[in-house]
């Protein structure tokens, strides 16, 4: 009796760490946002997406793009009842930092006339992309406000239109999501959980 109790505490014990290394290698991992400002470790070029051309007529059909030098990026906006609309952008440069700006400006007047929108915060703004040479994994910089105010389902809607964009262009890299330079947590005035990294 005594050989089984001490088999079953040894047995319980490995679960216990082993489990507890599982989450919290997930959870308790911070890539470090302040990567060398080398042009290698930006995973796209460093410039301002407001300045992407946008061609919302164009949208259903790219070929009719009058410069070839555009390229055709899908974004996720929201339709009908928190349903992903993917929308088409003809930009310059066909990156995740690219489609992750024009995500965070918005749908068109044209597209809002069709019904299309948008749960996150117009006064939200993208700071950076970065890719961690080390571990391959990318950090989202967004400004503090993507996270403020809105309830469960804004808040759930917002981080879907961004997960969906992000898993167009990231392939299998783990995304991470950053506010102001801090490793996201907490989300809306509810203050909902998040786990990261967010496209697992």
């Amino acid at each position: 009796m005594g050989i089984f109790i001490r088999t079953l505490i040894i047995t319980l014990i490995f679960c216990i760490g082993y489990f507890g290394w599982v989450y919290f290698s997930k959870e308790g991992y911070s890539p470090n946002l302040h990567i060398t400002g080398e042009a290698k470790n930006t995973l796209v070029q460093d410039e301002d997406p407001a300045r992407e051309t946008q061609n919302p007529a164009n949208a259903e059909n790219p070929a009719q793009n009058e410069n070839p030098a555009l390229q055709s990026l899908s974004i996720a906006f929201l339709d009908g009842e928190d349903t992903i609309k993917y929308v088409t952008r003809q930009a310059r440069h066909k990156t995740l930092y690219t489609a992750l700006g024009l995500l965070i400006k918005g749908p068109s007047d044209e597209e809002k006339e069709m019904g299309i929108f948008t749960e996150i915060p117009s006064n939200a703004r993208l700071i950076s992309v970065k890719k961690n040479e080390t571990d391959g994994s990318i950090i989202i910089n967004l400004t503090k406000e993507f996270g403020e105010g809105g309830g469960t389902q804004s808040v759930q809607a917002r981080l879907k239109q961004i997960v969906k964009t992000v898993n167009l262009y990231a392939g299998k890299a783990p995304v991470y999501l950053y506010l102001d330079g801090k490793k996201a947590q907490y989300l809306g005035g509810e203050g909902i959980y998040i786990e990261q990294p967010i496209n697992k």
